[in-house]
């Protein structure tokens, strides 16, 4: 029972003033969302960890950002590269058919024609523009690298000058399209031993553009790769910065309840003592 004495007094208003206090606070930890850290000085070292796993957390975003669109251009090259194999698969076919006399001289000109349109789309393909309006396969002597982590920097897609050329040792470039165009003439020509040559030719073209596809197909691996591991590290800083500041809203709720059942019935008592007189206390 609450006594009239001052000390007592004093403590029991103490006492109710800190289950207000930790009312209102628990309260405004819900407001803030089930955040235990209101401000730096409620945990210095809480505070700090956190602060880190959020700026962490933006890079990891930003990163995020960049695979993504990493991811989407090497989607893109990927598709330009299957169009190709099968371009030169069929440029194969025809100049092998051309090659051991089973096409006449009308079909070799015909062939011919067909090779020649297939020369037009590898050079649109060559000059592909991914959705900025930039080249999928940039010219640039460097291939463009994408920030996707800390020092982390990767090319999305390989270079033009390397994907469009065909290299013949020593240091020889050929323009794939120069190697169509070359076996177009020798069609038309219907000169055997030229048509030889331009098949020897396409087959290394061919074989060029298959090697390329696959390189193309590692690019994607290793971006798929980045993004899961990005996503795991985004799911583990996200883990530690809710064990660092959240609190169980459900038990706040709960205390806070209780804690309100303790006021209120702690102020009905300490407002019935009080108001006895002196004579009252005296009888």
């Amino acid at each position: 029972m609450i006594t009239g004495t001052r000390y007592q007094l004093q403590r029991e208003i103490s006492r109710q003033m800190r289950l207000a206090s930790d009312m209102a606070r628990a309260q405004m930890e819900i407001s803030a969302g089930g955040n235990r850290i209101l401000a730096p000085s409620d945990d210095p070292i809480g505070a700090a960890r956190v602060a880190e796993i959020t700026r962490n957390q933006a890079n990891s975003a930003a990163w995020k950002a960049n695979l993504n669109a990493a991811a989407a251009l090497s989607s893109n090259a990927e598709g330009v590269l299957d169009t190709m194999v099968s371009a030169f698969d069929r440029v194969n076919e025809l100049m092998l058919a051309a090659s051991n006399g089973t096409l006449s001289a009308e079909n070799k000109q015909a062939a011919a024609l067909e090779i020649e349109s297939i020369a037009s789309e590898i050079a649109t393909l060559r000059d592909t523009q991914d959705s900025r309006g930039a080249f999928l396969f940039p010219p640039a002597a460097q291939a463009i690298l994408i920030p996707v982590g800390e020092n982390l920097e990767i090319a999305a897609v390989g270079k033009q000058e390397v994907i469009f050329n065909l290299f013949i040792p020593p240091s020889t470039a050929r323009p794939l399209t120069t190697v169509l165009s070359d076996a177009v003439a020798a069609l038309r020509a219907n000169d055997p031993a030229a048509i030889a040559a331009s098949l020897a030719q396409t087959n290394q073209a061919s074989t060029h553009v298959i090697a390329a596809q696959a390189e193309q197909g590692a690019r994607g691996a290793r971006i798929d790769a980045l993004a899961d591991r990005l996503l795991s590290n985004e799911l583990g800083l996200k883990e530690e910065k809710s064990a660092v500041q959240d609190v169980n809203i459900s038990e706040l709720l709960a205390s806070i309840s209780a804690k309100k059942l303790s006021l209120d019935a702690a102020q009905a008592v300490f407002a019935r003592v009080n108001q006895s007189t002196l004579f009252d206390l005296l009888r």
